[in-house]
């Protein structure tokens, strides 16, 4: 049968084969203890990939092998002395150097320097593309099965000054020392003193422990920002407080209430700009970090101080501050749009009140203008009449002159009584000045009426 024949599926997504495969990538390696391993982790910004790719060949290619891009972002080659690798992540690349230590020679040593024994050459590491956000050096040595305040001892001599903090990890299996001091070479130094364990633990309690202080380094560096922002927040929350009274005592004009407003609210959302992105990475990476430090599976090792336990007393609060600058900074943008919502609606309570002040004026002027109208008609009609009725007049007398029959006196007075009708002219028209023009009407229809009556003078 042949391969898609037996499929009997309908066809892969496009992200399907990449989606699937990410649990494999980036394998954690095998470590063989004795062993040491440094850590330098540097951001990238600014960084091309490429940049990072030829560091990368120039330094296997001067070891006589040939560097292979399984992964865009992974690389991970075996050289003759030391195993190299190197990730790029979103914000910044780690390069790990692994290479076998000679125990006799380290334990028990004071403060040994361990920089000069890094295998990869001083100043390829000087050179890597970046800037340095985290260093460390992890001694992996076998136990001896000392007792615990034998292996503090040593682990404080291998170290070097300040004080220790230790921690079985693992379920017991290993022991974890560090004090944590910057060293005046750059790095942190971490002893992991492990019992009977594979190479394949060796490899995962080493990736937990690079990991939880490279992403501990990166989710730090909102906290000064978070630090330097709550003096500018407090300045903001004033201001708005203080609109907020001006609102409510109606102490100055809402438009300038309103500009005010709007300052603030675009000063909010620049903070917001400026600040939320690293905000939230720093809460993704400080994810990262309790998830470590789960994964190590801590106890207590009599005599010191638990190595997470001092770390979290300082990280929890450094981490609780950038999430209260956080949400502080949420809460002041609502509060700022609450409080140009209520000002907005004082002003829209104003303006209708305005409108409908204005209607009102507009239908009186419409009423006066409309009785205005209706007596301009009136009068209209008025002088209209009077002419009318002075032609009639004239034409009544040249008829009676020429010898013409004049109307009968039944016909004047049927206009006299509704004079209107010749015009056009609705008598339901109660306007005073019109009323006055059809009585003239009337009274001059009777004049005529009167006037054909009589016998002319001959």
């Amino acid at each position: 049968m042949t391969a898609a024949r037996s499929r009997q599926l309908p066809p892969d997504s496009a992200a399907r084969a990449t989606l699937h495969d990410e649990v494999h990538a980036r394998p954690v390696a095998r470590i063989r203890i004795p062993a040491l391993v440094t850590h330098i982790a540097v951001l990238n910004r600014g960084i091309p990939v490429e940049r990072e790719h030829e560091h990368l060949r120039a330094l296997v290619e001067a070891q006589g092998a040939r560097m292979a891009m399984h992964e865009p972002g992974f690389v991970r080659v075996r050289l003759e002395t030391f195993t190299v690798k190197w990730e790029r992540h979103g914000e910044f690349s780690r390069y790990s150097i692994t290479q076998p230590l000679d125990q006799a020679a380290i334990w028990g040593a004071d403060d040994p320097d361990l920089v000069g024994l890094i295998a990869a050459p001083a100043d390829w590491m000087a050179a890597i593309p970046g800037e340095t956000i985290s260093a460390l050096q992890v001694v992996l040595l076998r136990s001896a099965g000392e007792n615990d305040e034998h292996a503090s001892a040593m682990a404080q001599s291998l170290l070097g000054g300040g004080r220790i903090a230790g921690s079985a990890v693992k379920d017991g299996s290993a022991r974890l020392y560090t004090n944590y001091l910057l060293r005046a070479d750059g790095y942190s130094r971490f002893v992991l003193l492990c019992d009977e364990v594979t190479e394949g633990r060796s490899g995962r309690m080493t990736a937990s422990l690079v990991e939880m202080e490279t992403y501990r380094m990166m989710a730090l560096m909102a906290f000064p920002l978070a630090r330097a922002l709550g003096v500018r927040l407090a300045l903001l929350e004033a201001r708005l407080a203080e609109l907020t009274r001006a609102i409510d005592e109606a102490t100055h004009e809402d438009a300038y209430l309103l500009n005010q407003l709007m300052q603030v609210a675009a000063e909010v959302e620049t903070e917001i700009a400026a600040h939320s992105a690293r905000f939230s990475a720093s809460t993704a990476y400080y994810g990262i970090v309790q998830q470590r430090i789960d994964d190590l599976r801590e106890a207590s090792v009599p005599g010191v101080t638990g190595v997470f336990t001092f770390l979290q007393r300082r990280l929890v609060p450094a981490m609780a501050t950038v999430e209260a600058a956080g949400k502080r900074l949420a809460a002041l943008s609502e509060r700022t749009s609450r409080a140009s919502d209520l000002l907005r609606t004082r002003v829209d309570i104003t303006t209708e009140s305005q409108n409908q002040e204005l209607l009102k004026s507009l239908g009186r002027g419409q009423r006066l203008q409309l009785r205005l109208q209706e007596t301009v008609e009136g009068l209209s009609i008025a002088a209209i009449s009077y002419y009318l009725v002075g032609l009639l007049g004239y034409a009544g007398k040249a008829a009676k002159a020429s010898g013409v029959p004049p109307p009968p006196a039944s016909a004047w007075r049927r206009f006299a009584s509704r004079p209107g009708a010749l015009f056009g002219f609705s008598p339901t028209r109660s306007i005073s000045a019109t009323s006055a023009s059809m009585a003239a009407l009337r009274t001059a229809a009777s004049s005529i009426a009167g006037c054909s009556t009589r016998p002319s003078r001959n």
